[in-house]
């Protein structure tokens, strides 16, 4: 190791935890001294990591507000130090710290808040795909159907909520006050981005969200049709199956299909 990379690893060591003894080798000057001058790109390289974090979670630092915000952000970068060169994912771990931490986890719709948020980032930076299309959909051999398996888009997100956080987190998004947090029977809600590369979203039904999860499991349509006879009669259930595949389609959900030849 050069002495040049050794000097740069003793820097980021200090930046991290300051366990460093790179003070050593800083020269103080008239005005400041060789720890003061550190302590400035301390305070600026936590500075990023801040805006990194409200960045990615600004609704839930609206929720919040600035003291609690910054209060939290402070625990997670002492508690998650980034290891990562690319900002866009050092902030992956803060719904779980927000849900395993007080005095944070004593608000639920916080960590509800904080996986709606981490969800739509993950939506839009997933990777680019194909979409599937109808006539795709129409081509298909009859024979394909009993083994026919789903291809979703990467930023197909499916999200659990036992409160009314997203109902929350539309207000913030809309600049309006968040209504008080309810509790709900547990809802899903699906987000993903279309050719459009905006990020969408909506509620499912417990027919479709039965269904969708089986899909993106890997389930064949035959074991999708026959989980929503849980739901429909054997008369409806395979207009009803098709009825939720076409959209998924439409709505540019699904890259593709998988069948056994």
């Amino acid at each position: 190791m050069s002495e040049l990379q050794h000097l740069q690893q003793r820097f980021m060591a200090y930046l991290l935890d300051k366990s460093s003894n790179i003070v050593n080798d800083i020269e103080s000057t008239a005005m400041l001294s060789a720890a003061d001058r550190l302590d400035i790109y301390g305070s600026a390289y936590k500075l990023r990591l801040k805006e990194a974090i409200t960045t990615d979670y600004d609704k839930l630092a609206s929720y919040l507000g600035d003291d609690q915000f910054d209060q939290l952000m402070e625990r997670y970068i002492e508690k998650h130090p980034s290891h990562t060169t690319n900002l866009r994912y050092f902030s992956i771990y803060l719904p779980e710290l927000v849900q395993d931490e007080a005095p944070f986890n004593q608000l639920p719709e916080l960590y509800e808040l904080a996986c709606i948020e981490r969800a739509f980032a993950d939506s839009f930076d997933a990777q680019n795909q194909q979409f599937a299309n109808l006539d795709e959909l129409a081509a298909l051999p009859t024979e394909a159907w009993a083994t026919l398996q789903f291809r979703f888009q990467q930023s197909t997100q499916l999200l659990w909520l036992k409160h009314n956080s997203f109902q929350i987190w539309q207000a913030l998004a809309n600049d309006k006050t968040p209504p008080k947090l309810e509790n709900v029977e547990p809802t899903a809600w699906v987000l993903w981005r279309r050719a459009d590369l905006i990020s969408h979203y909506r509620l499912l039904s417990p027919a479709e969200v039965t269904a969708l999860e089986l899909a993106i499991n890997g389930e064949t349509f035959a074991v999708v049709c026959e989980k929503l006879l849980d739901f429909f009669s054997e008369q409806d259930t395979p207009l009803k199956a098709i009825t939720f595949l076409q959209s998924w389609i439409s709505e540019q959900m699904l890259a593709g299909f998988d069948y056994q030849h």
